[in-house]
């Protein structure tokens, strides 16, 4: 088969574009679904083969750990239906699997000798001679390798270089593709987990919390709820004898047997390994219905469970509290009902029962009068920003700043957030905390436009918990709307920590703040949980290389070596790297030296209030740009 003139490479050519486009389009909307895409790929071979001149074309994908590959769509010229769920195994061919994955575009031009072929060659196709020649180009996803795109020729071919940027323009529009249709799967498996718990198909304790707080509301004077926190006895040793498979079938079996006898209104959870709560609202009068509820569940515990051939006895030990006698909110019902569970297990770790007691409630004041200390100052607006400066590692020139929290405490002074960032973490505060930075970051942009200084960006740490949660692109967008402002003067800066919650979600989240158009930056990188992993999974677009190994330039060699690895790294990879906690002189230098993109710390400037800031661009400003004098002039200004 071969193309008849120019004008035919031309028409198939802009057809292809169109249904790019088309693809693109569906992709872009999430409207897509590999069912619903089928008879596109389908069609997209056909014009292939016409475009590469081949008379095979076929699309792969790998598995996970890329030992297998599966057809998507496989067209041969002359057959009129497309053929499906081939598999090729890594086994079987290794020496090709390795070759694709190790070269961008595998272009062979007589299979019979190329070693990259040399078993699949020994097929019936190959060694009947209806494939000669080959060129297949890798299908790069967002986690990696993704799969093939793959052309064969009847006759032998010599693959030009126009072939191979074809092929390799082809492979990079189903990327785009297959990455969406992987984003849109994981989207759905992380709203499933912000809801639901796997192992037991209960709710989860983020929606138990929602659903309870509503119930609270609902209430009226004639109505209480109790809150039962229950664990099974001995767990841990039943875990090690039965294996991980056993003892989450045990764990199903007891969030069936809870479902069994606490019917709606009831409300129950697995909060940890082997702990689950319920909270039961009921009628002052009818009170004996808890009696008589917490019985039918410790009779309905002493049954065997049949778990892998084995009958299982388990007991439980519970603890209890009541609103509104006792707790106020789901979260001190949650606390104050574990409290009692733990007095009673102080006694005997087995059937053990207790109802909370105001003698255990000093630690629930303390905790509360903190949270409502942390929520008062968020209310008055005791918090303000200062920010530090981000220079260019060449000129010198202010290209950004940190956004940095401080708590104006009306007794204690200014606060920083080492004293209160746990505080917020655990009583969910540091999701409204982080909403307000946000908003005040952002309006700070627009004010510093409409004085002439428009070309800095403000960088705003989220916390993990912040950063995955559901409103955040929303709240993003609804800031800089009303600021007037565009994404790109918003970086957004995460810890590598943040890989701990569910890599497949933030990865997602990623994804998704990219389209937008933010950027991503991983603060303190080196430093955490798996450094390189971003790097490897993860589109983001900055690093900033955490202070440690600044602060031993010059005087480390290990820790010179580790950031030049880190800068070179970065230079492949397009990513622009700012050097943490610059402090003298011979560290920028090193660092410029390095070819580090930019640099923050206290040898330009500590973190500074905005009128600071304001009156520096007064006095050194030229054009909107800032060149900083040395940090230790600064304190006249």
């Amino acid at each position: 088969m071969r193309l008849q003139s120019d004008e035919d490479i031309t028409l198939i050519l802009e057809e292809l574009s169109s249904k790019q486009e088309f693809i693109f389009t569906q992709a872009k909307e999430l409207n897509i679904t590999m069912e619903s895409i089928t008879s596109t790929l389908e069609e997209l071979c056909l014009r292939i083969s016409k475009i590469m001149v081949c008379e095979k074309i076929s699309i792969w994908l790998f598995n996970q750990d890329r030992t297998k590959l599966t057809s998507q769509t496989l067209y041969i010229s002359g057959e009129s239906n497309h053929l499906v769920t081939e598999v090729m195994l890594q086994k079987e061919a290794p020496s090709y699997f390795k070759a694709v994955q190790n070269q961008r575009v595998l272009a062979i031009e007589d299979v019979a000798s190329h070693p990259a072929a040399i078993e699949i060659n020994k097929k019936s196709a190959y060694q009947n001679g209806e494939i000669q020649s080959m060129i297949d180009a890798s299908i790069i996803l967002s986690k990696g390798i993704g799969g093939i795109v793959c052309c064969e020729s009847a006759s032998k071919r010599e693959w030009t270089s126009l072939d191979k940027v074809l092929v390799a323009s082809i492979a990079d529009m189903l990327s785009f593709v297959f990455d969406r249709l992987e984003r849109i799967e994981v989207e759905q498996h992380v709203n499933k987990l912000a809801y639901t718990d796997l192992t037991t198909e209960l709710d989860n304790h983020h929606s138990f919390t929602e659903k309870v707080t509503n119930d609270l509301q609902k209430l009226n004077r004639e109505q209480k709820g109790v809150f039962i926190y229950l664990v099974l006895d001995q767990f841990t040793e039943v875990q090690a004898v039965l294996g991980p498979d056993g003892s989450n079938k045990m764990l199903k079996i007891t969030a069936e047997r809870l479902k069994e006898v606490f019917l709606p209104p009831a409300r129950i959870t697995r909060i940890g390994l082997d702990h689950f709560i319920v909270f039961y609202p009921y009628e002052k009068k009818r009170k004996h219905e808890i009696g008589d509820l917490i019985d039918g569940m410790t009779d309905k515990m002493k049954f065997p469970m049949f778990i892998s051939g084995q009958e299982v006895y388990m007991t439980v030990s519970y603890g209890i509290a009541i609103y509104p006698d006792h707790v106020l909110n789901v979260k001190y019902g949650i606390q104050a009902s574990y409290m009692a569970l733990q007095s009673g297990r102080k006694i005997s770790n087995r059937k053990t029962t207790s109802v909370y007691k105001a003698d255990m409630h000093t630690y629930l004041k303390e905790s509360m009068l903190s949270e409502m200390n942390l929520r008062k100052g968020l209310d008055l607006n005791e918090f303000e920003l200062h920010y530090q400066p981000q220079v260019n590692c060449r000129t010198g020139e202010v290209v950004g700043f940190e956004a940095l929290l401080r708590w104006r405490h009306p007794e204690r002074g200014l606060i920083f957030p080492a004293d209160f960032i746990d505080l917020a973490e655990s009583t969910g505060l540091i999701t409204p905390i982080g909403e307000w930075v946000i908003k005040e970051s952002t309006m700070q942009i627009n004010r510093w436009k409409k004085i002439g200084i428009d070309n800095v960006s403000i960088s705003i740490n989220l916390s993990p918990r912040h950063f995955l949660h559901h409103t955040l692109p929303f709240y993003l967008d609804k800031c800089i709307t009303e600021a007037g402002i565009k994404a790109e003067k918003v970086v957004l800066e995460i810890t590598e920590n943040v890989a701990l919650e569910d890599q497949q979600a933030v990865t997602s989240r990623i994804n998704l703040l990219k389209d937008m158009g933010y950027a991503i930056s991983i603060d303190d990188f080196g430093k955490g949980y798996s450094a390189f992993i971003y790097l490897q999974h993860f589109p983001v677009r900055e690093i900033k290389i955490d202070r440690e190994f600044i602060s031993e330039l010059g005087n480390n060699s290990k820790s010179t070596g580790i950031v030049q690895t880190i800068i070179h790294l970065a230079e492949m990879l397009g990513l622009r790297t700012i050097g943490e906690g610059v402090e003298t002189k011979e560290q920028w230098d090193i660092l410029k030296q390095l070819g580090c993109s930019d640099l923050q710390g206290y040898y330009f400037s500590r973190p500074l209030e905005v009128d600071v800031i304001n009156k520096l661009f007064e006095e050194y400003g030229r054009g909107g740009k800032l060149i900083l004098p040395h940090a230790k002039d600064l304190t006249a200004v």
